[in-house]
This record gives C-alpha cells, sequence and structure tokens, in this order.
C-alpha cells in the first residue's frame, strides 16, 4: 500500500507536520511518498521517498493525506478520488467569524483572501473522505460554519517528530524569541515593542532577543545595533536551524491576537521550552503557571517582564512540563491507533 504526503505550496514550516505523516504512515504498513512543491527538495529528509507534483503520479495510491490548504489541491483530489484512493485533509484553520480577523488587525484585503482560501476549503473539505481537525478551538469553529458540509470530522492536535537531540539539551537558554511569519494575528509588533522597550531601558538585563522570521520587516534603529539582539529575516529556515533557535529559547512568543491552534507551541514545547500568550487564547493544551504564562495585554511591558521573570525563576520545572505535554499531545505515536482507526472505518 502506499501513502502520499501531499504539500503543493513550498512552506519549510511545513517539514515537520510532512515528515510526522510520513513516518506515522510507514509504521502503518504503508510505503509512504512525499507528493511535494519542488522547492522543498533540499528540505525534506534526504532518506524519504520524493516525488515532485511536476512530476505526476504513475503509480496506485492507497491513502492521500493533503497537510495543508492550496487551491492546487483541488485537481488532484479529483484525480485521486476517481481513483478510489482514501483522501485525508489535515485541516489547520476552518475559518473563525471575520469580526474576528478584524478585531486581529487584518486589512480588508487580507479579509478578501480569507473568504476566496475559506471557499477553496469547502471544497477540499466536501471532496475529502476524512477530516482531521487539530484543536477543540478549530472544531467549534468547523461546526460553526455552513460551508463545511462533511459530516465525518475528527478532533486530532497537529503531529510531529521528536526532532529533539541530545545536543539540543546542552544549548545556553539566551533568548526570548519570535519564531515564524511576521502577521497581524501574531502580534508582532508588540512584541517588537517589547524588545525595543527592554533595550533602551536596559530591563532584563540576563535576556537576549531573537527574531526568527522568513518574513521582511523594519528594524527599529535601536535594536540594529544591540549585541542583546539577533534576527534572521527573508529568508526561509531549514528544521535545524528553527530546531537551534527553539532549544537556544528561554521562551517563545505566542501571545498572539488571535490562534486557532499554533505550531510554534507544538515545537516550543517539543524543545521544552516554555511559552507567553494571552489568556483569552489559553487551551488544552496550555496550562497557566505550568508549561506556559498567561498575560492579559499584550502591550503591558511590565506585565510582559513578570511573565519572563516567572518562567526563568522556574525553568526546569516548566520545561520539564512542556516535554511533558508534547509528548502527551503532539507526538505523532501517540496518535498512530487513533488515526488508522478513523482511515479504516
Amino acid at each position: 500500500m502506499t501513502a502520499l504526503i501531499i504539500s503543493l505550496n513550498f512552506n519549510p514550516g511545513h517539514v515537520s507536520h510532512m515528515v510526522a505523516s510520513y513516518k506515522q504512515c510507514e509504521e502503518l504498513g504503508y510505503q509512504s511518498v512525499y507528493y511535494v512543491n519542488p522547492s522543498f527538495g533540499s528540505f525534506l529528509p534526504q532518506d524519504g521517498n520524493v516525488t515532485y507534483a511536476s512530476d505526476g503520479i504513475e503509480f496506485k495510491v492507497d491513502l492521500a493525506i493533503f497537510l495543508f490548504p492550496s487551491q492546487r489541491n483541488l485537481p488532484l483530489i479529483w484525480k485521486l478520488k476517481r481513483r478510489n484512493t482514501k483522501l485525508v485533509y489535515i485541516f489547520h484553520e476552518p475559518l473563525a467569524p471575520m469580526n474576528v480577523y478584524r478585531e486581529a488587525g487584518f486589512s480588508k484585503k487580507y479579509l478578501a483572501k480569507l473568504w476566496i482560501i475559506d471557499h477553496i476549503s469547502a471544497i477540499t473539505v466536501k471532496w475529502c473522505d476524512y477530516i482531521l481537525i487539530p484543536s477543540r478551538k478549530a472544531v467549534k469553529y468547523y461546526e460553526e460554519n455552513s460551508l463545511y458540509k462533511n459530516m465525518n470530522y475528527h478532533y486530532l492536535p497537529l503531529m510531529y517528530c521528536d526532532e529533539r537531540e541530545e545536543r539540543h539539551t546542552h544549548m545556553p537558554r539566551l533568548y526570548f524569541s519570535y519564531i515564524g511569519t511576521v502577521a497581524a494575528d501574531h502580534s508582532f509588533q508588540e512584541y517588537l515593542e517589547f524588545v525595543e522597550w527592554a533595550v533602551t531601558n536596559n530591563k532584563l538585563e540576563n535576556i537576549c532577543f531573537m527574531i526568527g522570521t522568513k518574513s521582511e520587516f523594519e528594524i527599529p534603529e535601536a535594536l540594529k545595533t544591540s549585541s542583546r539582539v539577533a534576527i534572521h529575516k527573508g529568508q526561509p529556515m531549514t528544521d535545524e536551524e528553527i530546531n537551534a533557535y527553539y532549544s537556544s529559547s528561554i521562551a517563545v512568543w505566542n501571545a498572539y491576537a488571535r490562534t486557532t491552534q499554533s505550531g510554534v507551541l507544538a515545537k516550543s514545547f517539543m524543545f521544552g521550552t516554555p511559552a507567553i500568550v494571552l489568556r483569552a487564547n489559553l487551551n488544552e493544551f496550555t496550562h497557566d503557571g505550568q508549561n506556559v504564562v498567561a498575560i492579559d495585554d499584550n502591550t503591558d511591558k511590565e506585565q510582559l517582564a513578570a511573565a519572563l521573570e516567572k518562567i526563568c525563576g522556574n525553568f526546569d520545572a516548566f520545561s520539564s512540563e512542556c516535554r511533558n505535554e508534547f509528548e502527551k499531545s503532539f507526538y505523532y505515536r501517540v496518535h498512530n491507533e487513533e488515526f488508522e482507526r478513523i482511515i479504516n472505518d
């Protein structure tokens, strides 16, 4: 039996999910094949079976897992459906009510883009056999959206391999980090203003700051020459680079204005790294005072500083709880039996 692990739009941040699904299918008796955008070539494990989307599919496919939304998915779904392939769609972000995005600061142009993406997702949902939804909040949005007609949906958290290696456990914890795409609902500007305040006023002198993003942004003058600030921007990051960022962080910014579920949170827990979150976004994976510190206002600099000091003062306990949550909720092997049950039901 053959399983396709599919991502047709290039995004290096997708690699961890793809590898987990690939290994999960292998352990369930499938021969796994990455079916991907050619730009993924150098980012995927060298020992994997890879077929590029530009080459087409000339072999029988028993199971196809679409991990991310793309208008390119639709022709492939239709083609595979006619071949009686089992089709799985991992639906990360069912659309929330539009006012949620307006309040998070999205432009009218981006709201229009979301509307288009949502209608493409609705067709994907309709045509696929099994829909996997990775958080309770996402399930709620799915159930409340009348566009989503497929009733064969299942709750299954985001899945990852355990990428932490022995050397990661010995890396010095130096940074309060922002890792991932610069987006309005990720409150990047609030993070940047906090870093500028801390550097300018010599606050939290034992903590440095790091930004790791493929996005471009304007660096404030105060941060350009600061020895406390490390920045990687404007270029895709390899998994190895991303993992080094997580394992050298004291804490990760997850105080997003809006979030359904967060790959940043799951990967930070993988490396035993706590997060700072907004209290309004606490979910089944985050426990205030244990693996995260919740704040009420991500523009309150003193509140953010106090949250960081709380983590620093009890880092080992926080870190241990983060690893426990990763192993319980996000490690793919925990979900092998459930995934097998779903696709064979």
